[in-house]
């Protein structure tokens, strides 16, 4: 994903790590006749096994996104542009072990789907100063996750029933 100030931010097989475009190193030798392609080291890397990414979120001076792994859900916080002092910094947002498939990954809320039942989980990120929000992991009672829409602007699950009509709303803010 490209952020601001040309710096590119990639999910492989090595984890999370963030480059600067700026610094990528350029090869005068045509493709045929190199042996590997140019390296560049990276600005910063954390070693993750990633199931989901949600959208960037800018806070503050900030552009944060919550990362689902299979310890529970972390937050990447990457100063909005390199003239920031702040270093980049990967924080604990709540642990839930075997975190399963996804239906939604927020700013502060996901929704796990599981076989058992789905589960909501809310978290807070170290910052925020004016939540008054608890890590915690609740159920809901709701058939099947497949059959379920989020709106993260008015905080609501949508569960859509036979014929793409809908069966009930749920208030996500109130879970």
């Amino acid at each position: 994903m490209l952020l601001p100030d040309d710096r590119l931010l990639i999910d492989g097989v090595e984890g999370i790590q963030l480059f600067d475009l700026n610094d990528a190193p350029v090869s005068i030798l045509p493709p045929t006749q190199r042996n590997q392609p140019p390296t560049q080291d990276a600005l910063a890397r954390f070693p993750l096994f990633t199931i989901a990414i949600s959208q960037p979120y800018l806070v503050h001076d900030s552009i944060r996104f919550s990362i689902l792994t299979t310890k529970g859900v972390k937050g990447l916080i990457i100063p909005h542009t390199r003239s920031v002092s702040h270093a980049i910094e990967c924080v604990d947002l709540i642990s839930h072990p075997n975190a399963g498939n996804f239906s939604h990954l927020g700013y502060d809320r996901a929704l796990l789907c599981s076989i058992q039942k789905p589960v909501v989980l809310q978290y807070a990120w170290p910052d925020d100063h004016s939540s008054s929000v608890v890590s915690q992991k609740c159920t809901i009672q709701i058939p099947l996750c497949s059959k379920l829409l989020f709106d993260e602007y008015s905080s609501r699950l949508v569960v859509i029933g036979e014929g793409s009509m809908i069966e009930s709303i749920l208030d996500y803010a109130a879970i």
